[in-house]
This record gives structure tokens, sequence and C-alpha cells, in this order.
């Protein structure tokens, strides 16, 4: 249950494989279900350099269990749900090629 009045964000849970060989550029994401709109997102799986980092929630952290995670989406409660449900439709693309090795355990909302 989402509380109202609330800003959320979508965690992406993931881990890099021994025998990953991309990923190192930032990957742009894009709601699917707003097509009309441009705006995208950029996203990181790896830790990048802080100057080239437009904003520092887009980066990956490392959790106590030993995953990653890094926000997908961000979101006010107020204006995303309809009928008490939440429907999401992203495009994660990458210019580097495939996303091999990329492990992914689930994705996690809560407020920021």
């Amino acid at each position: 249950m989402l509380s109202a009045n609330t800003q959320y964000a979508c965690y992406l849970v993931f881990k890099l494989s021994e025998k990953c060989c991309g990923l190192h550029g930032p990957v742009i994401v894009r709601d699917l279900f707003n097509w009309r709109s441009k705006e995208t997102g950029i996203l990181y799986f790896r830790h990048t350099n802080p100057w080239n980092v437009r904003d520092t929630d887009w980066v990956p952290r490392q959790r106590k269990d030993g995953w990653m995670e890094v926000i997908v989406w961000k979101f006010n409660s107020n204006y995303e749900l309809k009928n008490d449900h939440l429907f999401v439709n992203l495009k994660l693309i990458t210019y580097e090629g495939t996303m091999s090795g990329l492990i992914v355990r689930g994705i996690k909302f809560r407020p920021i």
C-alpha cells in the first residue's frame, strides 16, 4: 500500500557477473506508458567518475546483503496510481551492445 502525497522510487536490485564485459557507460531509461513524453532517465550499473554524473540518485549503491541497487524510476503516489494499481513499463537502452552479465534479483518500491 502506497502512502498519499509521497515521493517514491523504484529500485532495481542486481549484481554483475564475473563474465560481465560491458555496462560501463550510462543506460537510458524510458517510460513506455508515457510514450508522448520524450523525457528519459539515465542510470549507471557501475560506479562512475563523479564529474560525469548529473544526479547522484541514479548511480548504484552497495546493499548490506551484497547486492547492488539503483533507482530506475521516481514517481509521486498521487499522480501515478490508477484504481490502487501502479502500471510500470520501462525500457532500458544501452549503447554498449547487450546487457549480458547483468543478474537481476528484483525490484523494490520505497519512499525517497
